[in-house]
């Protein structure tokens, strides 16, 4: 794969999903350099969010944001822009009472080039989430990692049970246990084509961190995609956090974004 086309597979993990099990209340705004998807029954703004805004004349770009802000309405929405778009738009996002909080390195890794067996602490238990139980660990986990509030555990319990018996999934969730605690989690989807894995998420509990948790996730995920066939897996990733792991497990930097959310 050439570069531009491993740029594409990085942006591709915000919109690339299995059409036959999008839920027929999620909303998309799609048009020539513009997409948004929501989520009209979780008002956060992981699940509503703006992923392309690409407009380099003015009056494109003053057009096109008034119809995100239209299209969400009420919902909080954040905006995961490539770092060129993010520079046209942030006048406008300043001042509308939007801040960069985050910056994301994309970030892919070649599968061919990993060593036929990746290292494994057996201290750590990863599993593959499947039943209620265990959806009821990820939804805690993932939660108290993002922030996620408590009247929404039902919702984002029945999301995840939504996609984990789906026959159409392309997915998972990792689930990771030490000392038979949840400790932490991740999760992974195929492209189409099957031959791009993103990693779209994880994340390990403050009183975990810094015992190779996170880094044994990634292993794992690894080594399930290339028994799958895959040749690439994909990950944005935070600078600062999960960005400096990645690259020190084999992952290259090909673009970044910048992440901005209301703050007012």
């Amino acid at each position: 794969m050439n570069t531009n086309e491993i740029i594409k597979a990085i942006d591709a993990h915000h919109w690339d999903y299995e059409k036959e099990w999008i839920p027929s209340y999620i909303e998309t705004l799609e048009e020539d350099g513009l997409r948004a998807i929501k989520n009209p029954r979780l008002n956060n703004v992981f699940s509503n969010k703006v992923v392309e805004f690409s407009a380099t004349d003015p009056d494109c770009r003053m057009n096109k944001w008034r119809k995100v802000k239209t299209f969400f309405g009420e919902n909080s929405f954040s905006l995961w822009l490539e770092r060129s778009q993010s520079s046209l738009l942030s006048p406008l996002l300043k001042a509308d009472g939007y801040e960069m909080t985050d910056r994301y390195d994309g970030l892919a890794c070649m599968l061919n080039n990993l060593p036929a067996s990746l290292p494994q602490n057996r201290e750590i238990r990863l599993t593959d989430v499947e039943d209620e139980e265990e959806i009821q660990s990820l939804v805690e986990v993932s939660s108290t990692i993002w922030g996620y509030q408590e009247d929404q555990y039902g919702k984002l319990f029945d999301q995840r049970k939504s996609y984990i018996t789906s026959p159409y999934r392309k997915g998972g969730y990792i689930l990771a246990r030490k000392d038979s605690k949840p400790a932490g989690y991740s999760n992974y989807r195929y492209s189409s084509d099957g031959r791009t894995m993103f990693m779209n998420g994880g994340g390990v509990l403050p009183e975990f961190r810094h015992q190779g948790i996170y880094s044994e996730m990634v292993n794992f995920r690894l080594a399930h995609a290339r028994s799958k066939g895959a040749i690439l897996a994909t990950c944005q990733a935070r600078q600062g956090h999960s960005s400096p792991v990645l690259k020190k497990l084999g992952f290259k930097q090909y673009a970044e974004y910048d992440y901005w959310v209301y703050n007012r």
